[in-house]
C-alpha cells in the first residue's frame, strides 16, 4: 500500500513540475563560469530535476545495497544462532537420558532393622 502512494504522489509532483515548466518558456541567460548561453527555462527547469531524480536514484541505490549487506550478515548471525540452540538442545537431551536410567536403576534398600526383627519373631 505504502508503494502505491509513493507512485501517485509521484505523478502528482511530475504534473506539478510540468505544469510549472510549460508556463516557463522565455529564454534565460545561464553562465557557466566560463561561458554564458540563453536557453529556454523550460530545458532549465526539466534538466534540473532530471538531474535531481538522477541523484535520488543513485542514493536509493546505495541504500538498498547496504540494506542487502545487513540482512546477509543477519542472516548468517542467524544460522550460526540456530546451530548453537539445536547443540545445545542435543546436550541437554543426552544429559536427561543419562541421568534417566541411573534414577530407573537404583535399588530400592529396607531398612535393616526391619528384616532383623522378622527373622528374630
Amino acid at each position: 500500500m505504502k508503494i502505491q502512494w509513493q507512485v501517485v504522489a509521484g505523478i502528482a509532483l511530475a504534473l506539478l513540475i510540468a505544469i510549472f515548466a510549460v508556463g516557463n518558456t522565455e529564454s534565460v541567460a545561464v553562465n557557466f563560469l566560463v561561458a554564458d548561453a540563453s536557453w529556454p527555462l523550460i530545458l532549465i527547469i526539466l534538466g534540473c530535476v532530471l538531474i535531481g531524480c538522477l541523484i535520488m536514484f543513485c542514493l536509493n541505490i546505495a541504500k538498498v545495497r547496504g540494506t542487502k549487506k545487513e540482512i546477509q550478515s543477519l542472516q548468517v548471525k542467524i544460522t550460526e544462532l540456530e546451530r548453537k540452540l539445536a547443540a545445545e538442545k542435543q546436550a541437554r537431551e543426552r544429559e536427561t537420558l543419562v541421568q534417566e536410567p541411573l534414577e530407573q536403576s537404583e535399588p530400592v534398600i529396607e531398612p535393616v532393622t526391619k528384616v532383623n526383627e522378622e527373622e528374630k519373631s
